[in-house]
């Protein structure tokens, strides 16, 4: 059951999955990281990837653990604006725009291999005395914890979340 209603939410919100890759492509090429492979959309596990390779410096690695969720955090709440800017009798354009938005921030989170690499990374730089590297440990416990929440829909609660911050000034 658990698997049906997983395949049923990745369909549901396949634009997310094609954008958190193409964010993820985005802070590869800003930082100027090779990327070998990007597959947008499959029909297996998982929906999507990317493939490049890991940085030397600890600044390029903490970007691009954390900087595709803020990437794809601004976009949805842009979705959400433009649907909400439109004229009321634009309903069904506005339900597009939320369903866009909702599932750009349904797969905001960082992946359970970018906090693998932030904790190797941090753990590294504190032994080599990068103190600033500590700043990684608190951001890959987290990274987890959204990964542990997925199973309850966290990722689709953050979604409707930020609607309803946008939402919410619209109706004052």
């Amino acid at each position: 059951m658990g698997i049906i209603v997983g395949l049923l939410i990745q369909i549901l919100t396949f634009p997310g999955i094609i954008f958190d890759q193409f964010a993820n492509k985005i802070v590869c090429n800003l930082l100027d990281i090779e990327v070998h492979e990007v597959k947008y959309l499959q029909f297996e596990s998982p929906a999507g990837y990317l493939i490049h390779d890991i940085p030397e410096s600890y600044l390029k690695v903490f970007l691009i653990s954390i900087g595709p969720f803020f990437i794809s955090t601004l976009i949805a709440i842009l979705m959400f604006v433009l649907g909400y800017s439109l004229d009321q009798n634009d309903g069904a354009l506005r339900l597009i725009f939320n369903w866009l938005g909702i599932s750009i921030a349904a797969h905001a989170f960082p992946t359970s291999k970018n906090g693998d690499l932030l904790w190797k990374q941090s753990l590294m730089e504190v032994k080599n005395k990068n103190y600033i590297a500590l700043v990684g440990f608190p951001l890959v416990l987290i990274i987890y914890l959204a990964r542990l929440l997925h199973y309850f829909w966290l990722d689709v609660i953050y979604g409707l979340i930020l609607l309803l911050l946008i939402v919410e000034p619209w109706f004052k």
